[in-house]
């Protein structure tokens, strides 16, 4: 089973079981660029979401997309073609409930691994702690795959 993994520079690492089945394309795209070290914000137009920005050189299809996302979902975000390009694009993990949007509002995006439950706590402490304190570097990886 594929994973991606999270580690922070104030102390912490979570990982993320891939949907491979239903977000390949996705993976295939943000596998290629890893491991990347980058800095990790809270989201505050979404809410309860800590996400990285990102620059990959192939940016994936639409591809098992949702609109409201729930506590432990990761996901990719790009600008297609029905929105402004401004160079947007990220990876993003929630630590609560939300609608996922933008500053232009909702905006679907590409739902393609999940945390377990029993990390959904220190989910929520770098969710704060990014809020509180600010960005925080972020060493993405490939866990398993």
């Amino acid at each position: 089973m594929a994973k991606i993994k999270f580690s922070f520079a104030r102390g912490g690492h979570f990982t993320a079981k891939v949907m491979v089945d239903k977000a390949p394309k996705t993976w295939e795209a943000i596998r290629k660029h890893l491991p990347v070290t980058i800095k990790a914000y809270n989201a505050r137009w979404t809410g309860r979401e800590t996400h990285t920005k990102l620059d990959l050189p192939n940016k994936p299809p639409r591809e098992n997309q949702i609109l409201n996302a729930g506590f432990g979902d990761v996901i990719y975000a790009c600008e297609w073609s029905d929105r402004d390009v401004t160079g947007f694009e990220a990876i993003g993990w929630f630590y609560g409930t939300e609608t996922v949007r933008d500053w232009r509002g909702e905006s679907r995006v590409n739902l393609f691994a999940r945390v377990d439950q029993n990390e959904w706590p220190f989910l929520e402490e770098v969710g704060l702690r990014t809020w509180r304190e600010g960005g925080e570097d972020c060493t993405i990886t490939v866990a398993e795959d």
